[in-house]
Order: C-alpha cells, then sequence, then structure tokens
C-alpha cells in the first residue's frame, strides 16, 4: 500500500511543516536586575530573557550599555547575561534597540530599556527626539549622545557616553542621565561598522542639550548623506546592436554623466523609467564580434573606472516602445504635462500631438523633450479646474529604431484641481536666521513660504491631498537646509517636522500650525 501511494501521488492536506510562519514581534519578558534597582552590587550579573530565540548577532548590534564600557555577553537559549564591571555610585541604561530580532527576522516594536544604579539614587535625566529621513520617520537608527562635561575625544569618531536606537516611529529617548551638556548625533548603519560613516545617512544637531532636573528637547534629526557616495559601476551590458546597460550601485543622474566608448559613438543617455540606477545608452550599429573599451565615464564630476571589454550585440532592436505613464495625473492649473517612454524616441515636433473629438480636448501649447525618453507639454494658458480626456497621435511617436508605439492608441485622463487650500501657522525656532517652510504632497509636489520675524507663515495655493510639513532655519541665507560636517565636525541648520500629515480639501484652510526648530 505504501508503495502504491508514493507511485501514485498519494496527498495529505495538513498544515505546512513548520506550521504557519512566526510574525510576532518578540519581547522581553524578565530581567535582572529589576527596573530602577538601586544599590546594585557591582560583581552582580545583568540578564535579559526573551520571549524566544533570537539571532544573536542582530541583537548583540543593537545592544547598548550607558556608559559604554568593557562587556562579555553570552547566550543561553533566549537568556542573554553580560558581564561588565559596574562602578561605584553610577546610575547605568541598559538599551536592546529596535535592530534586535528573533530568528524569523522579526524586530523588537520598540526598544527596551533598563536602568539600575549601584549607589543610592538615580540619575534623572531625560533627553528624547525623532530621526526623520526624507522628512518621514527614521527606524531603526542609531542614537548616540555625548556627554561634553568629561568627553574629550572626536564625535562621530569615538565611543559616545549614550547610545540607543530609534523606534519604528522615528522616536528615541534617552533616560536616566546625569546632568550636564550633551550632543546627540544619529545614523544609519550601511555598513554595519557600528560607525557614523559620513557617505552613509547621518544626522548632526544644530545646537547641544542642557540636561538639568527637567525633561530636555533634542529637536528633530534629519538624516542627511553629508559626502555625496560616489556610484559603483557593476555591470556594462549590451542589450541589443544600438543599446548598451550600465548598472550602478547607486541612482545616477544621466544629464550628469559624461561617456565615451572607444569606437562607438553615443546617441542617447537615459535612465531607466523604473530604476534610475540602471542608464541606457543608445549608440551607433555595433559590430557583432568587435570589443569596445569604456574610454570617459565621469558622473557628477568624479571619474567611474571601467576596463572590461564590451563585446558587441547583433541582435537587432525589435521591441517596440511604450508610453510608462503620464507623470501625475492630479495637476494645478499651471502644471506640465510629461510623458513618459521606456525607451529613446525620436525628438520629433509634436505640435499637432492632441486630436480633438466630441469626448476630448485639445489644449494649445508647445512640447518640449526635456530627456531622450520624455516629452513634455506647456500650454499657452493655464488649464481650469476639471477633468482632462486627451487623445494623441500616436502615428507622430517612435523610437530611434523607427518602431511605433506598441499600442495604437493614447489616451490619457488628468484632473485639473483648483489650487486654493491654505495652511497657516507659526515656527518656533530658538536660532536666529530666516525660516524656511516646505509641505510636501504625495506626489511629491513641494510648496514653499518664507516665515515673517515673528515665524508666521502662510502657504497658499494648495492642491486638495495630504502634506507633510517642515521647517528649517536658514542661518547661511542659501535656501538649502545645511545639514553641517562631521570632519571638521559643524552643527546642522535648526530643523523641524509638524509631528503629523494634513490631508486637504479644496478651499480649506488649515490654521495654528506649530513647528518647533532646534
Amino acid at each position: 500500500m505504501l508503495a502504491i501511494c508514493v507511485l501514485s501521488g498519494c496527498a495529505k492536506v495538513g498544515t505546512p511543516v513548520g506550521g504557519p510562519l512566526d510574525k510576532t514581534a518578540p519581547h522581553i519578558v524578565s530581567h535582572y536586575p529589576l527596573a530602577d534597582a538601586l544599590q546594585v552590587e557591582r560583581d552582580d550579573v545583568v540578564e535579559i530573557v526573551f520571549s524566544e530565540m533570537m539571532d544573536r548577532e542582530r541583537t548583540e548590534e543593537a545592544f547598548f550599555v550607558s556608559p559604554t564600557g568593557p562587556q562579555r555577553l553570552k547566550w543561553n537559549g533566549a537568556k542573554l547575561r553580560v558581564e561588565m564591571p559596574l562602578a561605584t555610585d553610577r546610575t547605568y541604561v541598559l538599551t536592546v534597540g529596535t535592530g534586535a530580532r528573533d530568528l524569523r527576522g522579526n524586530s523588537l516594536e520598540q526598544s527596551f530599556t533598563l536602568a539600575f544604579a549601584t549607589g543610592a539614587k538615580l540619575d534623572q535625566g531625560l533627553v528624547h527626539g525623532r530621526v526623520y529621513n526624507a522628512h518621514q520617520p527614521a527606524a531603526r537608527a542609531h542614537v548616540w549622545a555625548y556627554d561634553l562635561g568629561i568627553f574629550a575625544g572626536r564625535i562621530g569618531f569615538d565611543e559616545p557616553s549614550y547610545k540607543i536606537q530609534s523606534d519604528v516611529d522615528g522616536a528615541y529617548e534617552f533616560t536616566r542621565l546625569a546632568q550636564g551638556r550633551y550632543r546627540v548625533v544619529a545614523f544609519i548603519d550601511g555598513n554595519r561598522n557600528a560607525l557614523p560613516d559620513e557617505e552613509e545617512w547621518l544626522a548632526l544637531p544644530a545646537a547641544d542639550v542642557e540636561v538639568g532636573e527637567v525633561v530636555a528637547l533634542a529637536g528633530d534629526l534629519a538624516l542627511a548623506r553629508l559626502v555625496a557616495k560616489t556610484p559603483e559601476l557593476k555591470r556594462v551590458q549590451a542589450v541589443h546592436e544600438n543599446r548598451l546597460l550600465l548598472l550602478f550601485s547607486e541612482a545616477v543622474d544621466p544629464a550628469m554623466m559624461e561617456v565615451q566608448i572607444e569606437g562607438l559613438a553615443v546617441e542617447a543617455v537615459y535612465a531607466a523609467p523604473d530604476a534610475a540606477e540602471k542608464i541606457y545608452i543608445e549608440t551607433q550599429t555595433q559590430e557583432p564580434g568587435r570589443t569596445y573599451t569604456v574610454r570617459r565615464l565621469v558622473v557628477a564630476g568624479v571619474p567611474i573606472p571601467w576596463h572590461e571589454p564590451i563585446g558587441g550585440n547583433a541582435r537587432p532592436d525589435t521591441k517596440p516602445p511604450s508610453v510608462i505613464a503620464p507623470i501625475g495625473a492630479q495637476k494645478a492649473p499651471g502644471d506640465t504635462l510629461d510623458l513618459l517612454f521606456s525607451e529613446a524616441m525620436r525628438p520629433v515636433a509634436l505640435r499637432d500631438f492632441w486630436q480633438m473629438s466630441d469626448s476630448t480636448q485639445a489644449p494649445a501649447g508647445i512640447w518640449q523633450w526635456s530627456a531622450p525618453n520624455r516629452a513634455r507639454f506647456v500650454a499657452e494658458q493655464p488649464l481650469a479646474p476639471g477633468a482632462y480626456r486627451l487623445i494623441g497621435q500616436v502615428g507622430l511617436l517612435a523610437d530611434l529604431a523607427g518602431h511605433g508605439l506598441a499600442d495604437s492608441t493614447l489616451t490619457l485622463s488628468i484632473t485639473v484641481g483648483p489650487a486654493t487650500a491654505v495652511i497657516r501657522g507659526q515656527v518656533q525656532a530658538e536660532l536666529t536666521g530666516p525660516v524656511r517652510v516646505e509641505a510636501v504632497g504625495e506626489s511629491g509636489r513641494t510648496y514653499g513660504a518664507w516665515a515673517d520675524s515673528a515665524g508666521n507663515f502662510t502657504l497658499d495655493e494648495l492642491l486638495a491631498g495630504r502634506y507633510v510639513l517642515w521647517a528649517f532655519v536658514d542661518r547661511d541665507g542659501d535656501g538649502v537646509l545645511d545639514s553641517g560636517s562631521l570632519d571638521p565636525f559643524v552643527l546642522s541648520e535648526p530643523y523641524g517636522r509638524y509631528g503629523e500629515s494634513v490631508d486637504l480639501t479644496s478651499g480649506q484652510q488649515v490654521e495654528e500650525v506649530q513647528i518647533r526648530c532646534r
């Protein structure tokens, strides 16, 4: 019977081996010493017990002891023992950050903090704030605090007094700090070397924090790359007889590229519509069996080395182009309309591109080829609010090989909304200087305004939608947020983000929005 079942493919329906996928976040179930314990013996061993077996390497990377010092970590199942020398009359803070995770990759939802003292009292200082990346909460960022009263090293290079990680909502909190002056920095440890490197996402403060008997707000920290990361060229491939693909490690702006191929003329350079790290180069027809070399490749002024030969491709281009999408279907009256194509197109005149019919419009305007695979329409007069259905003459469009569009018709539907919403508020800044306020919409549309001398601002002519508001003190007057420098150390310009997104309807006025920059 067993043999018959095996040969005939007998199967039993049931729960997959191993049970259902574990998606439950781990947590701490017990610990020693107890929270806020006093008079802890100097030879005591700290223990933390997790709810399940943990990824030991990642959990140890997310484990911090403040003040910093030598320590030895030992595991026994889900129990972590911490052996470290304890000093007399000292407050210790142990933190397990949100980078700690179980064997299934589930991370702690919030940082865990345990404070205890070897003396008769605990330090009471508390500093908190948030970390943002592109104005969105940055989870699992490393946050360091330097006690400037005792620190004599280099910020960002030497060990800080306190270490934690930000929570899933970007929040961080240092507890049980001694009174004094502190400097707080944050970073995303992309290379996992436990150091804030300038080519990584790094946030420097605009001011130091005085810690006393009350809660101290460190302010918002905005992550930035202080030194532009040089992209690495990973691969060069001949796609067909007239196209090369250059794959970079980072997004690249083709407008900032210089490229020369030995023996092969370059006709167009553009980014893939779905991935800015993929750069396509349209070339003259390659010779099969011939190898080509990159004579010169420069990105944003930085030479990029590439020494491997490129084999000529004999395969012809047979794939017709397509329209990826109109960029931004929700429009304001004065907006342009962009058509993005899957590949480089012939830059022909599109003067009469829009067709008029009983159900469509043909607005007057001019066309521009803003990139080899992007056409931009600028209306002569701002479009009135309303819904528009536009039909294009696809016969005018062809790629560099002469192939027409894959679709026989091109119909676009856009909505022009009334730009009548308003946001008013005030920026509270502890440092003086011009204050810039910006609102960023879900589509990436940005509105900006300068606050007056009292910090009051008005953002008007906004489309309906959801916006993130942020502000900064433009101390150097260049209109751009200065993120400071790590070496030599230079403070950033004060930054602040409004805590909640603002949802606007047409004509709505939102008042009394308060943004704090520190």
